[in-house]
């Protein structure tokens, strides 16, 4: 009975913070904005063709991401190259990017494609998530059984009725949940699109922010928030399809017993190289060149500016003081993260049902925007005035991040298997002693990689940024966009300076997982 009422206890926690940070901001959207006004809301014209750009080129950006992913994950998890687990590790850098600095290094890109913002934005959300679906379906493809395909081999089917037949057959789940996290990511895209799109362009995002920013039209606001959500927890709700695999996406990635590369592999092994040249290596190339650059010599006045605020005083703080502003709200909101996500985790492996897991995996499935529309209709006074804090945006930053945590804490305590706890509880150990001296040193490598995740998800997020963080509270990703939206040179080479910065930062995070994760290894293996 003692044991049962702490374990109530410890539930409660978590609970209380999804509860009051989660749950009842959407329930202030819904509030205010369900009801005949909706329907007449959503049918006017330009809200249409918002709803409808939203729509499809997340389908388009999802298919996009699925034909490039497919190739790649090929070579890099089924054959064996030197460089391959270099490779892997450097695509999963492009997913954990800040969006707005991609957009920042595709902004000059249009020119390129006739002046086509539409098929910029495009790449860009391929940039963005294809790395997604390259790791999800590549360890999934790397787990593959090849008897099977050997029998079709043997039994006359051609590499192509294989491929369709027999190995995208077994991939199929992996590929279902991974498009499915892609179209969420890509319906839920906010920095790409306000950036490339240069607020010509509208998405059910960036219509919610301009509704708030520039017209104060709380009903169309609320209107689309309520339709977005919907759209988002459906996506969300068909990844949930694919298992585990959808959400547990390491940092960096192990070698795996795989095949050398066969002459019949080189055509294949050159297309996924030239995707991922013209992907990732020239767009970050052409942002470095531009930081270090000043007319056509090198130059590092674009750095030295960081500690002002760009030309005419444009900004509110200097960019270091942003930057300094980003760090802490990622410490405090990992922190976080981290205590609501680890405690959560530890409850889930000790419980067979599945409801308290899709409680607290649902805010995965709401987009930033509209939880700090939520933030502000809910926040801006009593009973809890968050809104005058800057608590507020670390708060809300590990709400969303805290799911990760979740997802990637409980898979580590699963695989352990209950027959450790069974067996340390027979030795008389409680639950306390079990989690210290048996469950944290055998997850540790999955906590680096959680805490890895929250750090990066704060550094980068942008949405509620732009709406809850003014003035000296401003984070770095809200100051590239405002640099970058304000026309000339001093402002422009800032933003690419601030981007070089923001890069840095993101390559010392999974650089210190790695190193955790290396010393985990080795220590395990003496």
């Amino acid at each position: 009975m003692v044991r049962h009422l702490r374990r109530l206890a410890l539930w409660a926690v978590p609970a209380s913070f999804l509860a009051v940070l989660f749950y009842w901001p959407l329930a202030s959207i819904a509030a205010s904005s369900f009801g005949p006004a909706w329907f007449e809301v959503l049918a006017r014209e330009d809200l249409q063709r918002a709803i409808w750009f939203t729509l499809w080129q997340a389908v388009v950006s999802t298919v996009l991401c699925v034909l490039i992913g497919l190739p790649i994950a090929f070579v890099l998890y089924r054959r064996r190259f030197v460089g391959s687990v270099l490779l892997r590790t450097i695509l999963v850098v492009p997913f954990v990017l800040p969006s707005i600095v991609v957009a920042i290094a595709l902004i000059d890109f249009r020119q390129f494609f006739g002046g086509s913002t539409i098929l910029v934005i495009l790449i860009a959300h391929v940039f963005l998530n294809v790395s997604l679906v390259v790791r999800v379906v590549g360890t999934a493809w790397a787990n593959l059984d090849s008897e099977t395909d050997e029998a079709a081999e043997i039994d006359g089917a051609t590499g192509i009725k294989r491929f369709i037949f027999v190995t995208l057959a077994q991939l199929r789940p992996a590929v279902f949940s991974s498009a499915a996290l892609v179209f969420l990511f890509c319906a839920t895209s906010f920095a790409a699109i306000l950036t490339l799109g240069g607020g010509q362009i509208q998405s059910i995002e960036t219509a919610i922010y301009f509704a708030l920013t520039q017209r104060l039209d709380l009903q169309t606001a609320s209107a689309l928030a309520l339709l977005q959500t919907a759209i988002t927890v459906a996506a969300f709700a068909i990844s949930r399809k694919g298992g585990n695999a959808s959400f547990v996406v390491e940092l960096t990635a192990d070698a795996n017993e795989t095949e050398a590369i066969s002459k019949r592999d080189v055509p294949l092994v050159l297309v996924s190289l030239a995707f991922i040249f013209l992907l990732f290596v020239i767009p970050l190339g052409s942002l470095f060149a531009k930081a270090f650059t000043r007319g056509s010599e090198f130059s590092l006045q674009a750095f030295s500016d960081l500690s002002g605020k760009g030309a005419r005083d444009l900004l509110d703080l200097t960019v270091f003081e942003a930057a300094a502003n980003s760090l802490r709200n990622a410490a405090v909101a990992a922190a976080i993260a981290m205590f609501i996500g680890v405690l959560v985790a530890w409850l889930l492996a000790r419980t067979k049902s599945r409801w308290p897991e899709l409680f607290f995996m649902l805010p995965l499935g709401v987009s930033s925007v509209v939880l700090g529309f939520g933030y502000l209709l809910t926040f801006g006074g009593e009973p809890l005035p968050l809104r005058e804090s800057w608590l507020v945006v670390p708060l809300l930053q590990a709400l969303i991040t805290a799911p990760l945590v979740v997802r990637i804490a409980h898979s580590a305590l699963l695989s352990l298997g209950e027959n450790t706890r069974d067996a340390a509880s027979n030795a008389g150990a409680d639950s306390w002693q079990i989690w210290r001296f048996i469950e944290t040193p055998s997850i540790r490598p999955a906590l680096a990689t959680a805490l890895g995740f929250a750090l990066l998800s704060s550094l980068g997020e942008f949405g509620s940024s732009a709406l809850l963080a003014y003035a000296d509270q401003t984070t770095l990703p809200v100051v590239l966009m405002r640099l970058i939206s304000r026309p000339g040179e001093q402002n422009y080479a800032m933003a690419m300076a601030a981007s070089v910065l923001l890069i840095v930062l993101v390559v010392l995070v999974v650089s210190a997982s790695e190193l955790i994760r290396t010393r985990r290894r080795r220590s395990s293996s003496v």
